[in-house]
């Protein structure tokens, strides 16, 4: 027995339904990559398209345009990241490049390819990728270029965080671009907001918006309050393998870094740093069984992990969840606390030897 990725495609549906009513008319473009943040892309895409619609698509590189492509050719996919001139052959039909400078610009403009489908990416202070105000304007208003230039976008840097101070800052140069571009006459799409800023009132969605980490069921922003309205989509199970009777003093995986303080019940999980289950949750982690949660206890080793089962015996071959869940210690959000990170990181680190369930 394995462990399993149970994704809920009603979890997928209710989150995609609650971004399109905050920010309609404006349309949602849900982003799947990193395999839909290790959702799965095909079946997250799959699910959108046919049972909600869906037809526009993000992410992050070639490689990933051209797996949905393959399965989903009447839809469009924007790439976020740079293609340069010698991928073009490798682009699918309905791929939209990203302009992420005016290197990158003056590459595609030189190949001898007419109507390249891109949007432009304005770097409005999060320094990553992206071109200033001025030259997104000089590309728009240039004469005779093979780019053809369907969209204006930009990124937040800190939509979720407490100080707003940047987030005000980038709204407002974005702002000023998209009304000298409308004046102009610019009829592309416009879009900035990103999960967390479609869940600020006063943002402004213009014509889309990128729904990332929300699509799968999670409130980034400092108060969470519309974590209630989101479903976590992800349930991470794991079968107990074996249970064994140690004594007090006994110690339990490398290093004896845990060891019993009285006679107790240690269950050994098929799971483990090798399937996306961080190393740092050693005598940190959590799982539930039956309503039950238990300490996970010792390291965390790459196949496996223990816990401690106090005086239960459950019986080998049942399912532990070890994420996810209606135990709030087991929980993706949790969990990213206790590791100092984010629910994105722990979702993307769930390897492929864990069988996604649908």
């Amino acid at each position: 027995m394995e462990a399993i990725f149970q994704v809920s495609l009603a979890a997928i549906t209710q989150n995609y339904t609650y971004f399109q009513k905050r920010v309609d008319p404006a349309q949602v473009i849900p982003v799947v990559k990193a395999n839909a943040y290790g959702h799965g892309a095909l079946e997250i895409t799959r699910h959108l398209h046919t049972k909600l619609g869906v037809q526009t698509f993000a992410v992050a590189t070639l490689e990933e345009s051209q797996e949905l492509a393959a399965v989903f050719p009447e839809i469009s996919i924007l790439i976020f990241s740079r293609v340069f001139p010698s991928e073009l052959p490798s682009v699918p039909e309905n791929a939209i490049l990203t302009v992420t400078s005016m290197e990158d610009a003056l590459a595609l403009s030189k190949s001898q390819i007419n109507g390249i489908r891109v949007h432009l990416n304005v770097n409005t202070g999060m320094n990553r990728l992206g071109l200033s105000s001025e030259e997104a304007l000089e590309l728009i208003s240039a004469k005779g270029s093979n780019l053809q230039i369907e969209g204006v976008y930009s990124h937040f840097s800190s939509s979720d965080t407490i100080s707003e101070v940047v987030y005000s800052q980038q709204n407002s140069e974005f702002n000023s671009l998209i009304e000298k571009l409308r004046a102009g006459g610019f009829p592309g799409l416009v879009h900035i907001a990103n999960s967390s800023a479609g869940l600020h009132d006063q943002q402004n969605p213009f014509d889309a918006m990128r729904l990332g980490i929300g699509l799968y069921g999670y409130d980034t922003t400092p108060d969470g309050e519309h974590q209630a309205n989101l479903q976590p989509a992800m349930i991470i199970k794991a079968p107990l393998i074996r249970v064994a009777h140690i004594q007090m003093g006994e110690s339990v995986s490398y290093a004896e870094k845990w060891q019993a303080t009285v006679d107790t019940n240690i269950g050994t999980l098929r799971i483990g740093y090798g399937d996306g289950y961080a190393r740092a949750l050693t005598n940190r982690g959590m799982v539930s069984y039956k309503g039950k949660s238990y300490p996970v206890v010792g390291t965390v080793t790459m196949d496996h992990i223990m816990i401690d089962l106090g005086q239960d015996m459950p019986q080998t071959g049942e399912m532990f969840e070890v994420m996810g869940g209606e135990i709030s210690e087991v929980q993706v959000n949790y969990i990213a606390e206790i590791l100092a990170t984010i629910p994105y990181e722990i979702c993307c680190a769930i390897s492929a030897r864990v069988e996604r369930q649908y």
